[in-house]
């Protein structure tokens, strides 16, 4: 881990898509491995996100894809 503070910033670049690579079911569980475009142009390659079971109860839904889109910001209209 880094010794480094973390910095405070007031906003960063959205994300413009993600490719789902991997996803791998655990005790708490999902662990996804993602590319992810920035609209900064800049990407995030073999990126992990750790979902609970607790995390998708909170979007309303069981379906692991669907609570990938919610905790990246992808919200329905």
């Amino acid at each position: 881990m880094s010794e480094l503070e973390p910095l405070e910033y007031e906003t960063g670049t959205a994300i413009r898509d993600y490719d789902i690579i991997d996803i791998t079911s655990t005790a708490t569980g999902y662990d996804v491995l993602l590319d992810i475009n920035l609209d900064s142009g800049y990407s995030l390659t073999r990126t992990k996100l750790e979902i609970t079971h607790e995390d998708l109860q909170g979007y309303e839904t069981s379906e692991i894809e669907e609570g990938i889109k919610y905790a990246l910001g992808f919200f329905g209209q």
